[in-house]
C-alpha cells in the first residue's frame, strides 16, 4: 500500500457484489437463492429469531413488573422454558459464535 500498488485496481470505488456466498457449494447456490428470495431460512435461524423475540418480551415484562415480587415470580416458568430452548439451541447451533447466553 505504501508503494501505491493498490491505487489503480479494476473496480476501484465500486461496491462489492456480496450477493454470492463464496463458501457455498456451487450446486446448492440456485436452490439456496430460491429459498432465500422466498423468505425461507434454515431451522436454526428461525429458532434463533424466535428465542430473541421471546427474550425481548420477557425483558419488557420483567421491567414492567419491577418492584412486584409476585409478578416477577410469575415469569419464572416462562424464563425456565426459554432457558431450556436456549440450551437446546446451543447444542445444535452451527458454531460457538452463534450460541446464546441464558436469560
Amino acid at each position: 500500500m505504501e508503494e501505491g500498488l493498490f491505487e489503480n485496481l479494476a473496480g476501484k470505488g465500486r461496491e462489492l457484489d456480496l450477493s454470492e456466498n463464496p463458501f457455498e457449494a456451487p450446486e446448492a447456490r440456485m436452490g439456496n437463492r430460491l429459498l432465500r428470495n422466498n423468505g425461507f431460512v434454515p431451522a436454526w435461524v428461525a429458532e434463533s429469531n424466535d428465542i430473541d423475540e421471546e427474550r425481548e418480551q420477557l425483558r419488557r415484562r420483567r421491567e414492567a413488573a419491577a418492584g412486584e415480587p409476585r409478578a416477577i415470580a410469575g415469569l419464572a416458568p416462562r424464563i425456565a422454558a426459554l432457558n431450556r430452548r436456549i440450551t437446546l439451541f446451543n447444542m445444535t447451533a452451527p458454531g460457538p459464535g452463534r450460541r446464546k447466553p441464558p436469560f
